[in-house]
């Protein structure tokens, strides 16, 4: 997405600079030195949005030399590229490379030509998730065309949803869930495969683990199902439950915990009263991104939420009758 076709709104703020004695660097991963390779031709649009676990920007630079001390103080950083070319350190990074940071790392970067990427800055260091198991410095991650495609969706719809918002109160209510969902679409690209493989006759702590979280579920009643809180009820990390559920169920824990989510929101559905909307039971069960929803709600069961929510009311009014 083109940072030009969004829009400035209360929850998402855009900067534009076309000229470099008024440019100035933003400081999500560190302060560096940017040199244009054609001051003529300089342009650069950057779109920020914060979130409750962290900072996101996504920036459409300029062909340039670049020179810094990338990286945070906590937390870990990632850069996750749209369309990008550059020699960093002396290595060649393209589109289909997410480069993670943890720390600080020196970088010298030769763009030649206007790059445009996002970068991510998280308050947690994410190791409670598997992600780049490494102390300090700076990792680049080959990736494959449909997890980064799904991963560049979901910033698109959500930076979409930022500029269409002026209610930073609705905005912040949707925070948990897109964070989720941005966090199931990392955990495919930044866990190491061999980090979703259950031990060898491990089967039936995990078959005990995913009874205790089935539990757990249930007791959360209507409340969104969030991976992090569940594994904090469980006692134990969000990595260890993603293994268990990929041992006994055969898919994610994202994956699980949607379907679970999606069955949730179609019980309402079939028994709520007159009152209630596809809309406010989908964000109610932590779906924010309506359009997936409703395909992927379509695909579970065989008709449109609409279609179920009609025939609840239709039924509940042919039971009403004397």
């Amino acid at each position: 997405m083109p940072v030009d076709r969004l829009k400035p709104s209360r929850v998402l703020n855009i900067e534009r600079f076309s000229d470099f004695s008024e440019f100035r660097a933003n400081e999500v991963l560190g302060l560096g030195t940017s040199t244009p390779l054609r001051p003529r031709e300089f342009s650069l649009s950057r779109a920020i949005l914060p979130l409750q676990n962290g900072l996101f920007v996504l920036q459409r630079a300029f062909a340039r030399r670049y020179e810094a001390e990338m990286g945070t103080d906590s937390g870990i950083g990632l850069v996750v590229p749209f369309a990008f070319h550059s020699i960093a350190n002396g290595r060649e990074v393209d589109s289909s490379t997410i480069a993670v940071v943890r720390g600080k790392a020196p970088v010298l970067s030769i763009e030649h030509q206007p790059n445009t990427y996002l970068m991510l800055r998280f308050n947690s260091d994410m190791r409670h998730r598997g992600w780049a198991d490494f102390d300090t410095g700076l990792a680049y991650i080959h990736t494959q065309d449909d997890p980064m495609a799904r991963l560049r969706a979901i910033f698109v719809e959500m930076l979409a949803l930022a500029s269409a918002c002026d209610d930073p109160r609705r905005f912040e209510a949707l925070n948990r869930p897109i964070q989720e969902t941005l966090l199931a679409a990392l955990d495919a690209i930044l866990l190491p495969t061999g980090a979703r493989t259950a031990r060898p006759r491990s089967f039936d702590k995990h078959r005990k683990l995913i009874a205790q979280l089935d539990e757990i579920v249930e007791l959360f009643g209507s409340k969104p199902l969030y991976s992090d809180d569940l594994a904090t009820a469980l006692g134990v990390s969000a990595r260890t439950l993603q293994i268990a559920t990929q041992a006994v169920h055969g898919v994610s824990l994202h994956h699980y915990l949607r379907l679970k989510r999606m069955w949730a929101v179609r019980v309402q559905l079939m028994t709520g009263g007159s009152g209630l909307t596809v809309k406010a039971a989908a964000i109610g069960n932590g779906f924010w991104h309506l359009g997936d929803f409703a395909m992927s709600y379509r695909r579970a069961f065989g008709e449109t939420p609409s279609e179920t929510l009609a025939r609840g009311r239709h039924s509940a009014g042919t039971t009403a009758r004397p």
